[in-house]
């Protein structure tokens, strides 16, 4: 498993207008930091195990092109 520190690294191989996980301006409540996890994987995570996400499941939007 990697490290926290070793994927902040592979960051700098994105584009130059990505936002990068280390230059992050902080948040509101005060979270200690993860060893193994950047904060951006910490709330995509939250995002896809919400209970509000996860009852979109097998919904499907449909758009007519008239």
């Amino acid at each position: 498993m990697q490290k926290r520190k070793d994927l902040e690294k592979k960051e700098e191989f994105l584009a130059p207008y990505a936002q990068k996980s280390k230059l992050t301006k902080g948040r509101c409540h005060k979270e200690e930091e993860h060893d193994y996890r950047s904060c951006y994987q910490r709330d995509k995570d939250r995002i896809i195990y919400s209970t509000a996400f996860r009852r979109l499941e097998y919904k499907t939007q449909v758009f007519v092109n008239h």
